[in-house]
């Protein structure tokens, strides 16, 4: 298999812990994509183009060996767990799925609205929007408070947990990166005021599913070139099960 994304390691990738957790680390060949890399001082992102397996050019991306293509993080992490070789990250229907298929959607939320933030940054601060952080911060907030008022009672980990470590560690990585300050919380820490999640988040990164990835460098080939000669294995592989 192969799953295309962003080898960013200074945050959790949701994906990524699951695949470990449910036993396919070793069979996905892991494809770098960089959508907003600068190669020689230009904009490169085309040379990541993905369109031609996924028509929003965006990742995760997850080719399995027939060539079908699964994208989006939910669908992927939903397809490791349904061909676990190891433990199920979706528990059985029934109250405990639920909670965990609502944390998901709570992790992810929070995930994709930060990367509108971030999104927001990259323009000077004279052209900033100020309703999108004026309509996000509340919502974090109090979704971080609820997580805490809950930590103490999450004694499993499954998909939820997951994605929750995915956001958490990108709100943080998101505060501490950009020299750009954000305008409503320019010294935000996702900590202050919620020990019981601090204490979730700092047992949970020691699983080794996400000591795997998390601030662990990617060794091996980021080129533009291994990314588009990868696009072209899909493409063929393809072909040859529709022939």
């Amino acid at each position: 298999m192969k799953l295309f994304y962003s080898p960013f390691h200074t945050f959790v990738h949701k994906v990524l812990v699951t695949a470990h957790e449910c036993g396919h680390w070793d069979d996905i060949d892991r494809i770098p994509t960089f959508p907003f890399k600068n190669l020689d001082g230009e904009d490169q992102g085309d040379a990541y183009d993905l369109s031609a397996i996924n028509p929003l050019s965006k990742v995760p991306i997850l080719a399995i060996d027939t060539g079908q293509v699964i994208f989006g993080s939910q669908a992927i992490c939903e397809y490791f767990d349904s061909t676990s070789k190891a433990r199920k990250m979706y528990p059985a229907p029934g109250p405990k799925r639920w909670d965990a298929i609502t944390r998901l959607a709570l992790g992810d939320t929070i995930f994709e609205t930060t990367v509108q933030m971030v999104a927001e940054q990259w323009q000077v601060p004279e052209q900033w929007n100020m309703t999108v952080f004026e309509r996000l911060w509340p919502k974090y907030i109090r979704a971080l408070d609820k997580m805490n008022a809950e930590a103490a009672g999450w004694d499993d980990f499954d998909v939820g947990h997951a994605s929750l470590l995915h956001a958490i560690s990108y709100l943080g990585f998101r505060a501490e990166f950009y020299e750009a300050k954000d305008p409503i919380h320019p010294n935000f820490n996702w900590r202050d005021g919620r020990p019981a999640l601090s204490t979730w988040f700092d047992e949970a990164v020691q699983r080794t599913s996400v000591q795997s990835h998390f601030n662990q460098d990617f060794i091996g080939d980021t080129s533009p070139e291994r990314c588009q000669q990868a696009v072209r294995d899909v493409l063929a592989l393809q072909q040859e099960h529709t022939a």
